[in-house]
């Protein structure tokens, strides 16, 4: 640097600082002037407002549960139902069966099923399943290949009868499913999503999103993923299945997640949802006039998350009431209806169980045993 140059540096320095901290001095008084109620009430409204923006923008974009259009970052959670989609379209053309649930029917495995009935099937059970899911199911089986399918299995949850939780955003937020079932759906399900954008739950997790997208994308949480689905649509528990095998599994802090979710869900619940036995019956009725049989049944509680459940809320009592609906609607349209809600109704093993909810295929296949039992298994069978 000329010497003059250097000279000069510390004078254009101080007068950068002068006029900088006179802009300071001036904006600061201008705050410290008091507002108009009216001028001030604007400006928080205005804030907030932009805040809530900022926060919805960055809700859409990061999309951590999967509930909207943008994937530029992983999802925190498994998008099931758009994954067994893509799935299934590879196959719909050889598919003579659907096994449709929650998470919890994850694990029955068609292979099995088929060895019992001789029908191939896919197994389209998804997190959260409810009666929307398996109607928006049976439809695009339907849209998918002109026709109804031979057989479809269906697991209900107590839990998913309810008029507390709307559907779950991922249906709405997968066009091939929500097409199926938008009509039938209340408006409010629609807004139940979009007014999530602004949650501060979603938020957190957004941030969680970008941590584990960019800060740490080469970590081995990032970039083994905890489950896959089989060609098939059977879940595989590859970090729980890890565990388990090193004796690592921390099965009482699953028991505990799934005690806490089922017991709000439970504890808000005053009755069974007339609204979501509605969609059972019609995807049992479609299925009737189609000429294919239907198998309805009650899905499992672990032992131990039984009896706290049984004590702290009103599940038996639930249970009681869709054993009776579910009784009746196979009734009226020719389905079955079997009861395997607790392991005494198929001899099933408290220690294969992944959590308080979801059975391993040593249960699963008891299950299936008992839903097509080798006496009749000649009733079932395609010859």
């Amino acid at each position: 640097m000329p010497p003059e140059n250097a000279a000069s540096a510390p004078i254009r320095i101080c007068n950068m600082l002068a006029d900088r901290t006179c802009f300071a001095h001036a904006l600061w008084c201008r705050f410290q002037t008091p507002l108009q109620p009216k001028t001030f009430a604007i400006t928080v409204v205005s804030i907030a407002l932009l805040c809530l923006l900022c926060v919805a923008a960055l809700n859409w974009l990061v999309n951590p549960y999967r509930q909207y259009s943008s994937h530029l970052f992983a999802p925190l959670v498994q998008d099931s139902r758009s994954e067994k989609v893509a799935l299934f379209e590879l196959q719909c053309s050889t598919t003579e069966g659907l096994i449709l649930g929650s998470s919890r029917t994850m694990k029955f495995e068609p292979s099995y099923l088929h060895a019992r009935t001789n029908l191939r099937y896919f197994n389209f059970g998804v997190n959260h399943g409810r009666p929307e899911d398996f109607l928006a199911i049976v439809q695009l089986y339907k849209n998918s290949t002109g026709h109804f399918p031979k057989s479809v299995l269906i697991g209900v949850d107590v839990a998913s009868l309810n008029d507390v939780v709307p559907s779950d955003a991922r249906l709405i937020a997968e066009p091939k499913l929500y097409s199926c079932i938008r009509s039938k759906l209340p408006w409010t399900e629609e807004y139940d999503r979009v007014s999530q954008l602004f949650s501060y739950q979603q938020f957190v997790s957004s941030l969680k999103s970008i941590k584990r997208s960019i800060i740490s994308p080469t970590s081995d949480d990032a970039a083994t993923p905890s489950e896959v689905y089989d060609p098939d649509g059977v879940i595989q528990y590859l970090q729980r299945q890890g565990e388990r095998l090193k004796g690592k599994y921390d099965f009482e802090k699953a028991i505990q997640h799934d005690r806490k979710e089922l017991m709000t869900v439970l504890g808000s619940m005053t009755r069974l949802s007339s609204r979501r036995l509605g969609y059972l019956q019609e995807v049992v009725s479609q299925c009737e006039q189609q000429g294919c049989q239907v198998t309805l049944f009650l899905t499992v509680h672990h032992p131990h998350l039984r009896k706290t459940l049984s004590c702290k809320t009103e599940l038996e009592h639930f249970e009681h009431e869709a054993k009776t609906a579910l009784q009746r609607i196979a009734d009226e349209h020719q389905a079955r209806f079997v009861d395997l809600s607790s392991l005494d109704t198929f001899g099933g093993d408290p220690n294969e169980f992944v959590d308080g909810i979801h059975p391993l295929e040593p249960n699963t296949r008891l299950m299936i045993d008992r839903l097509f039992p080798k006496s009749s298994e000649a009733q079932y069978a395609i010859q």
